[in-house]
């Protein structure tokens, strides 16, 4: 199945820096509330609060990432999980459903100044020289599975849910309802009457695109309807998937700071957490050779050659012994 992908990770340079971004959200937290307040104040009080619900939501569709350098493979095993459905507030809206690996080769209880030593994949989880000559905030990620356990250094990685998404397209097909309320708001008596029902038809988009937002929820299944539920470990400390993960390879600057796999774009399982990374079986090859294959198996060539009729086998040929039309048949008996 395809990936769901509604963000787009902007340049170090380009990034308006998280000063602007606070007062974004801010003014956002204030606008929610101003779309019912708006139907009784008028339509210029819901252009307004429409105008800065559809700036949060640029910022974080569009601006929120910073590239880092393209797609990144990586493989670790499941430590926490956090699904879009124990989201509360704003946050209901980012219905993106997040991992966090920790990252091959590094053991449990890890901090983050040392796993982002370790190889291979420890680069992924450490700031990097961009993200510093800008003087953007650091902090990498750590995470618990138990309330009082050590931290543990994570790799986090989300599969896109489309809440922001599925609300700024709302706020655009309000805003010009709502204009054309402010509108006939100034032509006496059959005006006012247009303007109070084009306000209220404006505010209900919202609503509505707000609701079917929070329910538009990332599930890991989008990527690949096979991939089943996901686990980690149980009290023993064992059980958890190992995860080999393909993605995006970003800046999250909306928290302390950190790098991610945003979006996931292709996951799957290669093994079970044992307690030790040479206690836990895992196919051989690197990661290098496992995102060839991926890479491989996505082509565009390999794809169109899945379509040729002789392709269309349910029994592989060497087994059933077919051959291709232009394949030469056996010599004739004599």
């Amino acid at each position: 199945m395809a990936y769901r992908h509604y963000t787009k990770c902007i340049s170090v340079g380009n990034h308006i820096g998280k000063q602007y971004a606070q007062v974004i959200i801010a003014a956002a937290v204030v606008a929610l509330p101003l779309i019912l307040v708006g139907v009784v104040a008028g339509p210029a009080v819901l252009l307004v609060a429409l105008a800065a619900i559809l700036a949060y939501c640029r910022w974080w569709l569009y601006d929120r990432l910073v590239c880092l350098g393209g797609d990144e493979c990586a493989v670790g095993w499941l430590l926490k999980i956090d699904p879009p459905q124990e989201k509360s507030g704003l946050d209901r809206f980012d219905t993106d459903y997040s991992l966090n690996l920790v990252p091959g080769n590094v053991f449990e209880f890890t901090p983050q100044a040392e796993a982002e030593k370790i190889q291979p994949f420890g680069r992924l989880i450490a700031n990097t020289p961009a993200i510093k000559n800008a003087g953007l905030d650091w902090q990498g990620l750590e995470a618990r599975q138990w309330a009082n356990d050590d931290p543990t250094a994570v790799l986090h990685c989300e599969f896109e849910g489309a809440g922001v998404y599925d609300l700024m397209i709302a706020c655009l097909a309000a805003i010009p309802v709502a204009t054309a309320a402010a509108v006939a708001c100034a032509i006496p008596f059959f005006g006012w009457i247009a303007c109070a029902i084009l306000t209220v038809i404006a505010a209900a988009i919202v609503i509505v695109g707000g609701i079917v937002g929070i329910l538009d929820t990332a599930n890991p299944t989008d990527v690949d309807e096979n991939l089943g539920d996901l686990h980690v470990n149980d009290p023993t400390r064992r059980g958890a998937d190992i995860l080999f993960v393909k993605g995006t390879w970003v800046y999250d600057s909306a928290h302390e700071g950190w790098n991610e796999i945003h979006p996931i774009k292709h996951c799957q399982k290669i093994g079970t957490w044992n307690g030790s990374w040479n206690e836990s079986s895992i196919p051989d090859g690197s990661s290098d050779r496992w995102c060839e294959a991926v890479d491989s198996a996505g082509s565009p060539l390999t794809v169109a050659a899945q379509q040729d009729p002789e392709n269309q086998w349910t029994i592989h040929p060497v087994i059933d012994g077919c051959r291709r039309l232009s394949e030469p048949g056996p010599d004739p008996v004599h």
